[in-house]
């Protein structure tokens, strides 16, 4: 079951009508009411130990509310939020119209069913209007009625969050039993188990898909207007349908009673249109696709999706190899104002725009090796292609995909320029780094690696880069050739999971290859004292980002280093010094003791963003997120945000070596809607953290070494002798031989050669490397990465404070 605060509506529901139950049971209980059912059983009762459930039957709800009125010795206040929870689920019981009654038969179980729920409301208001004079003042007058469901459903979703459980059972002025007591029962609500109360449910569940729906719609809109991400978006999205199926797989015994959640679909659309004095059947002319009387309801709740993946599954049983020809049934036109048109208008470019890709979503099933970052609208419409049968997360999964388009229009086909780009962008980097070392041999870096880049740079070519569908159905012989990565251009979706693939195994790639090489670090030490000297004028800012992002604690292993004794400690144990080498004894140390744990190497960033990656990248991961397992994930992320009053992030900070959420202040839990919101900015926040270019930093950081090598080599060979560095691959250990020149350090084990017996303790040396370091900053090297690789190849705008 979900946690409380995470749970579907219909959940809180029951959660809160236990609570009443709970509150009047144990209230009445504590002031001496005992049942006739109790006073029976009186014995058995003190015979029993343990806690005990009970069921509090609805009819039973005035007579315990009566009996707390009437205690006037000391007089009871009622709890405030008590009236609350009694206005809020009255306020949820009386939005459920009970429509879907008037697609049954009228017998005499649906008729019981009624009435049986409208005794349960007046039961509700009756226990609220005895209790009413023992209310506070604020509360004792009935709240105005709430406009529509979502105000209603905003009131539930906040009252869970407003006093802690335990204060609200605890009456006032009651005594609180003691700790030798026996354990206090539990009561809970009496449940009503009929059609009536599984639509009742169905009711809310299509409010709380429209809810994760909402928050889809701002991811993309976010993304049409720069604000996010395509990989958030498209990770938000593949998110809601996964809590969509988990609430909907709540309810699976529930809704089996009436054919399953998609038959629940089809008579909660018959229902309403009934109640609208209509028939689902009616068609104004011969060729509509449903009662546009009732456009604006079947839009609501996903009806015109369901109805068009109904219409494909009919063409599936006639022809099994579907085939769509381009203008069938119209010309879609994306540069067009959606807003303008009339619901049959948009209906039919709803109809268009699906029916012409379902059949490339049939043949893309078909290839026999599955991809690693498989979205779930084609995951689902799999299933449905094996089966025929059209089910309500897929009705959902689609209509999100329509709403993409609806949001996009004649931009959809941007998404494909955006995976292209990270693609173009990943293969390019890494061919360069391979060119770049090809004549370098690194123990730390074995040939069979090169070789794993270079195959992941083939598969990237092979699923993104040479659409392989258009291959395959040309070799096929299909009727209808799909225009070139057709798929992907309209599937912004897929686009934005496959960004994923391939920037976070790049990021890995990325950062495996720097620690390798050790050439980031090092100069991030030599970088970090000239700067305490005064010795370079300007900023290195592609640096500066780096070591942010990363946090002085990995870098540095600390705070960052202020003298030059402190900074060649800190630089050695970068390199796999053990600090046990920095430590104070009388005892003599032969050689250099390594660190268990080797050099300190950079670390792999994007703390949610990794969360995903067993599932997008190593089809190995969770395929079906719950409230519960997202709200882990964002308790890894070491972002600071602030939540405004409606749940919604505003400001979203990473501070230097932040603490993971999970370990700051406690927060409040979010309603599963405003949870993946969360996670939505979350993940767009993160994407600086796995864009920086880490390869192109490590060849900026190896050029820098070799200027640094040649502008200090005679100052070098005066204090250490000719052999300090015998092969390119030693090139990190330049910065070390630099800082030792400047501390009174003679030599450092077997990690730096010694000092000649004749050098003396010397700042020049350190300020040769600072002009070859200025030199570069000077040309613009320096910012390469965030003022033109980052925004130009990647779209991540980096700014720096003014005066920093």
């Amino acid at each position: 079951m979900l946690p409380k605060n995470l749970s579907s509506t219909y959940q809180q529901y029951k959660n809160y009508t236990d609570s009443i139950a709970q509150w009047l049971a144990s209230t009445a209980r504590r002031l001496g009411y005992i049942s006739s059912k109790a006073k029976n059983s009186k014995k058995q009762a003190k015979a029993s130990k343990g806690q005990h459930t009970y069921t509090i039957a609805i009819k039973d709800w005035t007579v315990l509310a009566e009996h707390i009125a009437g205690q006037d010795d000391p007089p009871i206040n009622v709890p405030r939020k008590l009236a609350a929870l009694l206005d809020a689920t009255i306020a949820l019981r009386q939005s459920y119209s009970g429509v879907v009654s008037d697609a049954f038969e009228d017998t005499t179980a649906r008729r019981d069913s009624d009435d049986r729920h409208a005794f349960f409301v007046s039961v509700l208001k009756k226990v609220r209007e005895i209790l009413a004079p023992r209310l506070p003042k604020e509360s004792a007058v009935l709240p105005d009625k709430p406009k529509d469901i979502e105000e209603v459903i905003n009131v539930f979703e906040h009252l869970e969050l407003e006093e802690p459980s335990e204060e609200f059972e605890q009456a006032p002025d009651v005594q609180v039993p003691s700790a030798g007591a026996a354990a206090r029962p539990i009561y809970k609500a009496e449940r009503l188990d009929d059609s009536e109360e599984s639509f009742f449910a169905f009711y809310l569940l299509l409010h709380d898909l429209n809810k994760l729906r909402t928050e889809v719609t701002r991811a993309w809109e976010g993304y049409k207007h720069g604000m996010h991400d395509i990989v958030a978006a498209s990770i938000t999205t593949n998110t809601a349908v996964d809590l969509a199926r988990a609430m909907i797989d709540d309810y699976k015994e529930m809704f089996a009673k009436h054919g399953g959640a998609h038959r629940m679909l089809e008579m909660y659309y018959a229902g309403a249109c009934f109640a609208e004095g209509t028939d689902p059947n009616f068609r104004a002319r011969p060729d509509d696709e449903i009662n546009y009387r009732m456009y604006d309801l079947a839009e609501a709740i996903f009806w015109t999706a369901s109805s068009l993946l109904g219409a494909f599954c009919g063409v599936l049983k006639a022809y099994p190899t579907p085939e769509m020809k381009l203008g069938f049934y119209g010309v879609y036109d994306p540069s067009s104002d959606r807003q303008k048109k009339s619901d049959r208008e948009k209906l039919k470019e709803d109809k268009i725009l699906l029916l012409e890709i379902l059949p490339e979503f049939f043949y893309f099933s078909g290839f026999n090796e599955n991809p690693p970052a498989e979205d779930e609208l084609t995951r689902l419409l799999s299933t449905m292609f094996q089966t025929k049968q059209v089910t309500l997360p897929l009705v959902f999964a689609t209509t999100l995909f329509l709403d993409i388009h609806h949001i996009l229009r004649d931009q959809v086909d941007l998404g494909f320029k955006k995976l292209a780009d990270a693609a173009d962008f990943a293969r390019n980097n890494i061919n360069m780094n391979l060119d770049f070392h090809k004549d370098i041999q690194m123990d730390t870096w074995p040939k069979r690696n090169d070789d794993a880049l270079q195959q992941f740079v083939g598969f990237v070519q092979r699923w993104v880069q040479e659409d392989r569908q258009r291959k395959i159905a040309e070799r096929a012989g299909r009727v209808n050739i799909p225009q070139p990565y057709h798929l992907f251009r309209k599937h912004p979706w897929s686009c934005g999971l496959w960004k994923y693939y391939i920037q976070m195994r790049h990021h890995e790639i990325s950062i495996t290859f720097a620690n390798a090489w050790g050439g980031i670090m090092s100069c991030a030490h030599l970088y970090n004292a000239v700067q305490n000297e005064n010795m370079l004028p300007e900023k290195w800012k592609d640096m500066d980002v780096a070591t942010s992002l990363q946090g002085r604690n990995v870098v540095f292993i600390g705070e960052a280093p202020k003298d030059p004794d402190d900074c060649l400690k800190r630089f050695a144990i970068a390199m796999g010094a053990s600090a046990v080498n920095m430590a104070k004894s009388k005892r003599k140390k032969k050689g250099l003791v390594l660190s268990k744990r080797g050099p300190q190497g950079l670390k792999e960033l994007g703390a949610v963003l990794q969360m995903f990656k067993g599932r997008y990248c190593n089809m190995n991961g969770c395929r079906d997120l719950r409230a519960e397992d997202v709200e882990k994930i964002i308790e890894k992320s070491n972002w600071e945000y602030e939540m405004d009053e409606n749940d919604g992030s505003t400001t979203m900070v990473k501070d230097i070596d932040a603490t993971p959420a999970s370990q700051q202040k406690s927060r409040k839990q979010l309603p599963v809607a405003k949870l993946l919101g969360l996670l939505r900015d979350l993940l767009h926040a993160e994407m600086v953290e796995i864009s920086f270019d880490y390869l192109r930093h490590h060849r900026q950081c190896w050029r820098l070494l070799r200027v640094v090598k040649d502008h200090c080599r005679d100052q070098l060979i005066r204090i250490y002798g000719p052999g300090y560095i015998e092969k390119e691959s030693q090139l990190p250990f330049i910065v070390g031989y630099v800082l030792m020149t400047a501390s009174s350090t003679k030599q450092f084990g077997d990690l730096l050669k010694a000092k000649l017996p004749t050098a003396e303790v010397t700042s020049e040396v350190l300020l040769s490397a600072a002009n070859a370091l200025q030199t570069m900053v000077a040309t613009g090297a320096g910012e390469m990465i965030v003022s033109k690789i980052l925004p130009e190849g990647l779209g991540v705008q980096i700014e720096f404070e003014s005066g920093k």
